[in-house]
């Protein structure tokens, strides 16, 4: 009776130790310091003057208004700000940024000088990148309209978005850590659209999409978008953004949920772990962050439950990201990997692919889908933006 008992027991008592071991994790992560750079970088800014961006030199434009507003907010971040016009060559502006702006309208654009009639794109965008080293950030302003010819208008916009991959290729040559950034911005406009016949149309009181291109170490852009947010720019007619960089390490850690340990206990046999991380460097918008088909583990058991940004005014992270370790599934170590996006569907969208009917594509740019998939196709090997590691250990 007694050797019944003592087995029973021991069984028992294996049965406890057996069901008590694992009943916590330890979690860790790598500790990688964070990228952005303090640098004060020199900050060159291009208007486009050619004939199509005249009628967003109207009164009350807010083209003009979105590009002082932002300007001078970058200026005070920046060593000096430099302006200029564009179009076939470039054109130093020497008065300050209050005249700039103020004096811009078609006269000034046509005294300004350059070839006005016709928009090399890939070659205003080489011009801009060529003079750049790692401590510049360059704003590029245009409408983006690409003039296509009358005939075999595919095998030129085919050829413009090599053109674009090359341009940007050029460019991650001279800067390894090449960042760009594109937004979509909207703005009165009151004068003439120039069709590719030679003839033109004359617009009034009408909103049209023109676009803002920044370029510059992706590290230098991470510390501006946080001085200076695009979010400010929506008084002014801003729309969408897409963002390009290369592969970054970015800093976060994991913990339990309540933030304060890495040991972790299972809630109804599941282990709930929270990384934070900053996604500065990447620099995405919030559209792309919060999108979980963004993101993937190595495991693909493993459950992103929701990504939150945080909310402080002084912060060592950008986002919380809560996980779930499911109940029996047995990991040393995993990868959260955070995906290149797909191409916006904002793009696609606002691409007007013949430029014949302007009035029935008002928020349509002629080709512009051309123009970013080319950036995109300089940016193709880079499909992964982030990994962030981190280890788990059964106590």
């Amino acid at each position: 009776m007694n050797n019944k008992i003592f087995a029973i027991t021991a069984i028992s008592t294996l049965i406890l130790l057996l069901s008590c071991s694992g009943d916590e994790i330890i979690v860790n992560s790598d500790n990688n310091p964070n990228q952005i750079s303090d640098i004060k970088p020199i900050l060159k800014v291009y208007i486009e003057n050619s004939g199509s961006m005249d009628g967003y030199m109207c009164d009350g434009s807010q083209l003009k208004d979105a590009i002082f507003d932002y300007v001078s907010d970058l200026s005070t971040c920046v060593d000096t700000t430099q302006l200029y016009y564009i179009n076939n060559r470039v054109i130093p502006y020497h008065a300050d940024l209050e005249q700039y702006i103020k004096t811009m309208n078609p006269i000034t654009f046509q005294k300004a000088g350059g070839n006005r009639s016709n928009s090399d794109l890939s070659k205003m965008l080489s011009t801009v990148l060529d003079a750049m080293t790692d401590s510049t950030v360059s704003i590029f302003v245009s409408d983006c309209i690409l003039d296509l010819p009358v005939s075999d208008a595919q095998r030129f916009l085919s050829t413009c978005q090599i053109s674009i991959k090359n341009t940007i290729n050029k460019g991650r040559k001279n800067i390894p850590l090449l960042g760009v950034e594109i937004l979509k911005m909207k703005s009165d406009f009151n004068g003439k659209y120039f069709y590719q016949n030679g003839g033109s149309e004359v617009l009034t009181n009408v909103k049209r999409p023109y676009y803002i291109w920044i370029f510059g170490n992706s590290n230098v852009l991470a510390k501006l978008n946080t001085e200076v947010l695009f979010k400010g720019l929506e008084k002014y007619g801003y729309d969408n953004i897409i963002s390009y960089c290369p592969k970054t390490s970015i800093p976060y850690n994991i913990t339990n949920r309540a933030l304060i340990s890495k040991t972790i206990n299972p809630i109804k046999g599941d282990y709930n772990a929270t990384i934070r991380a900053d996604f500065c460097t990447t620099l995405q918008s919030e559209d792309v962050l919060l999108n979980l088909d963004n993101y993937s583990f190595n495991n693909q058991n493993l459950i992103i439950e929701n990504i939150k940004p945080i909310i402080a005014t002084e912060r060592e992270y950008s986002h919380f990201i809560n996980i779930t370790i499911p109940k029996g599934v047995n990991i040393a170590e995993d990868y959260l990997i955070l995906k290149a996006p797909n191409m916006p569907s904002w793009v696609l969208e606002s691409n007007d692919e013949s430029g014949e009917n302007v009035k029935g594509n008002l928020d349509k740019t002629t080709g512009i889908k051309y123009l970013i998939g080319g950036v995109s196709d300089a940016y193709k090997k880079d499909n992964v933006l982030t990994t962030l590691k981190f280890t788990v250990k059964r106590k």
